[in-house]
């Protein structure tokens, strides 16, 4: 199982966990429409020189600090 954080909508970001081989997440806006989020990993490297990795959804573009701050939140 993976977590992943999903920014959709303009809404807060939340996490979900799904299985490890599911590459997308579809999602309903409040019109009916509906959307496939890819699922994408971002990298972080940390001050003792391992690296994080943390999924994200999203249906817009994302900062490395707006993701940081879910990540942290999660």
């Amino acid at each position: 199982m993976k977590k992943v954080i999903v920014f959709f909508n303009g809404e807060l970001s939340r996490v979900i966990t799904v299985l490890k081989s599911i590459t997308s997440i579809r999602q309903a806006y409040p019109n009916g429409d509906e959307i496939d989020l890819p699922i994408m990993s971002a990298g972080f490297p940390s001050l003792t020189g391992d690296h994080g990795v943390v999924y994200v959804a999203t249906d817009k573009e994302l900062t490395p600090q707006e993701i940081l701050v879910a990540a942290k939140n999660m």
